[in-house]
């Protein structure tokens, strides 16, 4: 596994990752509440992620729904519907782009930066080439969320699909509100590039116990990633720098997907 591992916990306010080492296990949890990811776990070619860096690098916009003064931050949006009960045969084919969908809305207790506000962000249409992989990554996850119980046809056959495109240039701060749920079902991030950049250690914690570091990690390759049951658990990531200035930018691409009950 690509993902580097460290051990929890990990301050809010720390802005340098820890010495490299063999991590600790993390404390276990029975049922798990969160799983890291790879590559090999997602059904994409190289075209496909070279689709979805183009996305990134072309099709996103500074985020103006950040404090004033703060443009270290680009986004674009799509949302989807998916019919669970048709995943498990139909996989992908379960994922509907939505043309015009509804603003983007969370309450102040998940986001204090911007909770109660309807966000509309920039909307990559259905036919853009960035769709596909982008339903194949929501496909692979909700298979793993379905399997350890967290996503149920019996309970919520329809779900809305968010996936988040969001462009960090460093230095940046990729979670401004600290440890935070999203008011999902479940999440996931999904490293697409990251140049010339340090930080941006992630880390879970107990929902209840906030103190309570599950698990840490870097996702350094592209595709390495992490799943949440957002009911269960915290998840933040530290700021990022510029590790060579001479070298050029520093970026951090990653792919976001939110699972929520269709109203």
């Amino acid at each position: 596994m690509s993902i580097r591992g460290r051990a929890p916990p990990i301050n809010t306010d720390q802005r340098t990752a820890p010495a490299d080492r063999e991590p600790p296990a993390s404390p276990a949890e029975d049922p798990p509440s969160s799983w890291l990811m790879t590559a090999a776990d997602f059904p994409l070619s190289g075209p496909d992620l070279h689709v979805l860096r183009r996305t990134f690098r072309d099709y996103t916009e500074l985020d103006h729904w950040l404090p004033a003064g703060e443009q270290y931050r680009r986004r674009a949006y799509q949302c989807f519907r998916l019919e669970l009960p048709r995943l498990a045969e139909a996989g992908a084919d379960a994922i509907t782009a939505i043309d015009q969908p509804p603003p983007y809305l969370q309450s102040k207790q998940v986001n204090p930066v911007a909770g109660g506000i309807e966000r509309r962000f920039k909307l990559i249409p259905p036919e853009h080439p960035a769709t596909e992989p982008t339903r194949r990554i929501a496909a692979a996850v909700a298979r793993l969320l379905t399997a350890h119980g967290v996503l149920r046809a019996d309970t919520i056959p329809d779900c809305l699909v968010d996936a988040h495109y969001m462009r960090l240039i460093a230095p940046g701060d990729p979670a401004p509100e600290g440890k935070h749920r999203d008011g999902l079902i479940a999440g996931s991030a999904h490293l697409i590039q990251r140049t010339n950049v340090s930080g941006g250690v992630s880390a879970i914690y107990d929902r209840h116990d906030p103190d309570r570091g599950l698990r840490s990690f870097v996702l350094e390759d592209p595709l390495d990633s992490y799943v949440f049951d957002d009911e269960r658990v915290l998840h933040y990531t530290s700021p990022i720098t510029v590790t060579d200035p001479a070298a050029g930018a520093g970026l951090r691409d990653v792919l976001l997907i939110g699972f929520r009950p269709r109203d």
